[in-house]
């Protein structure tokens, strides 16, 4: 299999032209034996990883071109998440802050967030094994929730 010169999508061996953007796989002095190579989707797949790690899903999403592809896919999906993870770290201060006088309550939102979080840490989990096996599955529970839209 084939990947696209101008926007790295998989295209069929047997096809000159890429079904997604249109780019001419073959134009004259061309080296496409590099595109032929895994190389470029083992950096694809690399930049899909890392947009589950927090703050550098920032790196994945400003490096990856603006059209619709595996990697601006996780990139998105992982600003995502990232940005839900900076919801809730804020409402968390927000919370513990206002009720800090009430100590019992105080727990109990504690709690419910610091269980959350570990449902985000899951979820990111869930997103780097998708990427990693070369997979465009939305995240469960939040992948209908698009913050950040393509």
């Amino acid at each position: 299999m084939a990947f696209c010169i101008n926007c790295g999508r998989e295209v069929k061996d047997d096809h000159r032209f890429c079904a997604v953007c249109g780019a001419d796989q073959h134009p004259e002095g061309y080296n496409t034996e590099h595109y032929h190579s895994s190389s470029l989707r083992e950096n694809d797949k690399a930049l899909a990883i890392i947009s589950y790690i927090g703050i550098l899903s920032l790196v994945s999403y400003f490096v990856t071109p603006k059209t619709p592809s595996y990697t601006r896919f996780h990139a998105i999906q992982g600003l995502n998440l990232f940005i839900m993870e900076c919801i809730l770290t804020v409402s968390n201060s927000i919370f513990r802050g206002i009720f800090s006088w009430f100590w019992p309550l105080k727990t109990v939102i504690s709690a419910a967030i610091s269980i959350a979080g570990v449902g985000i840490l899951i979820l990111a989990i869930v997103g780097i094994v998708a990427a990693s096996r070369g997979e465009m599955k939305e995240l469960p529970i939040i992948g209908s929730l698009k913050i950040v839209k393509e």
